[in-house]
């Protein structure tokens, strides 16, 4: 008989480290944190504000830290609620928010609102 062929040899075929391994098992640990990123909240109450409330106009100017005439462009962002699972809300909410208002056509120049 052949070496490799019969059943002889069969035991051979699989030595020490030479077969297949399992790998071991790795620990889970999930990707999101158990809580929510900070400004959720705020974010989340904002959402049912309308965008010419004084409240949300507060929201826009002293949260998201942006001009209250980029008030539609925020209140969009917050619509499209990507925020919800990025993991900086507020910068997810500004860039959406720049997005969108040039798309409106309302895009303050790099001097409004610093």
């Amino acid at each position: 008989m052949k070496p490799g062929k019969g059943s002889r040899f069969a035991a051979n075929k699989f030595a020490a480290n030479r077969g297949p391994t399992i790998p071991p098992t790795k620990e889970y640990v999930p990707a999101r944190r158990g809580q929510r990123p900070p400004f959720h909240a705020e974010i989340e109450a904002a959402s049912g504000l309308a965008q010419d409330s004084p409240e949300f106009l507060a929201f826009v100017r002293d949260v998201v830290n942006m001009p209250p005439e980029m008030a539609p462009g925020v209140a969009e962002a917050i619509r499209m609620q990507k925020w919800k699972i990025a993991p900086n809300p507020l910068a997810a909410i500004r860039t959406a928010a720049h997005q969108e208002a040039k798309r409106m056509g309302i895009e303050p120049g790099p001097s409004a609102g610093r």
